[in-house]
Parts: structure tokens; sequence; C-alpha cells
């Protein structure tokens, strides 16, 4: 005699019940807004907040170099973006100003 429990899951005409099941690849899709901590040699100016499919950090980096300051480095570590420089005030100041426009 065939174990019982298999059989539950079969409806009377003898075949599994169809189970809906979403193929299409929804994994790129993003569902909430990402947000960044932005620091300045370690120290807190704000946040980042990706609103847009075409929003990216590096719109940080670019602000910054319109504003004519270039001596920066920048890393990313989780939901941390980094930036390293030797124009503290400076850099500081124009994030000031980014956050505050956004």
């Amino acid at each position: 005699m065939a174990n019982q429990s298999f059989f539950n899951g079969i409806n009377s005409d003898g075949v599994f019940p169809l189970v809906n099941v979403n193929i299409n690849n929804d994994t790129n899709l993003k569902l909430d807004e990402d947000q960044y901590e932005v620091y300045v040699n370690d120290h807190f100016v704000g946040h980042k907040t990706l609103k847009n499919p075409g929003e990216k950090l590096s719109d940080i980096d670019g602000f910054l170099h319109n504003q004519g300051l270039s001596d920066f480095s920048t890393s990313l570590d989780g939901d941390h973006y980094q930036i390293q420089t030797n124009d503290l005030n400076d850099v500081t100041n124009a994030l000031s100003v980014y956050f505050n426009n956004r």
C-alpha cells in the first residue's frame, strides 16, 4: 500500500494541483529607497537617499567636482559612504549645501 501522506496533496483526479509561481526575475526591482550615511574624515555629514533609478552615490563626487573640489577619495563600507580629504572644511561646507538642497 502506498504512503497515504504522499497522496494528501493530490486532488481527486490523481494530479497535483497547480501552484501559481512567479517565474519572472523581479530581484532587480527596487522595493525601497536606498539610503547611505555620508562621512567626511569619519565625521557624519548627512544622508544620501537614492530615490530615482538614475541616482547613484557618485553624484556626490560630481557635485564636489563641480564646486572645484578634487582632492578627495571615496569608499563604500556597507551603508557608509566615506570621503577622505585634506580640505575638510571646504568639503563639509559644500556637502552641507548639497544635503540642504535635496
